[in-house]
C-alpha cells in the first residue's frame, strides 16, 4: 500500500495595502496580512503600514486584521500586538480573522506574559463576513 504524502498549496500571499471599507452604515479598516507563511520582514512593513493608517483618524476606528495562511509566531504577536498597543486610542473594536490555535496561544501568552496595557476589545474569527458584521454591530460582545 503506497501512502501519498499532499505536499501543502501556497496560496498567493496578499500584497494588498489595508484599506477601509464601508459596511452596513460603519467603516472598517481592514489590514490584509493573510497567506504570508512566515516572511516576518514582510508582515512588519504590512502592520506597520496598518498602524500609521489607524492612528490618523479624528475618531476611533473599527479594524480587521485578515491573518488566514500567516504563521503567528510569538514574535509575529509581539509585533502585532505591540503595534495595537500604540494605536489603541484609535481602535474601538478588533477583529482577528484566521488565527489558528498555535496562533491565538502565541498571542495570549504574549499579552500575559508582558503584562501589557491591551484595552481593545477583540475577538478570533474564522469567517470576513461574521467579523464584519461584529465589528458594526452596536455594543461591545
Amino acid at each position: 500500500m503506497w501512502l501519498w504524502k499532499r505536499k501543502k498549496k501556497r496560496k498567493t500571499p496578499d500584497l494588498r495595502q489595508s484599506f477601509l471599507l464601508s459596511h452596513r452604515g460603519g467603516e472598517i479598516w481592514i489590514s490584509c496580512i493573510d497567506n504570508l507563511d512566515d516572511d516576518y520582514s514582510l508582515i512588519k512593513e504590512k502592520v506597520l503600514r496598518t498602524e500609521q493608517l489607524i492612528s490618523t483618524p479624528t475618531h476611533s476606528s473599527y479594524v480587521l486584521y485578515h491573518l488566514d495562511g500567516t504563521d503567528i509566531t510569538f514574535e509575529t504577536a509581539e509585533l502585532i500586538i505591540d503595534s495595537l498597543i500604540r494605536s489603541q486610542k484609535f481602535v474601538s473594536k478588533l477583529a482577528l480573522v484566521g488565527v489558528t490555535r498555535k496562533g491565538k496561544a502565541n498571542i495570549n501568552k504574549y499579552v500575559k506574559s508582558t503584562g501589557t496595557d491591551f484595552k481593545i476589545t477583540s475577538k478570533y474569527f474564522s469567517s470576513m463576513d461574521i467579523a464584519k458584521d461584529w465589528l458594526v454591530r452596536e455594543g461591545h460582545y
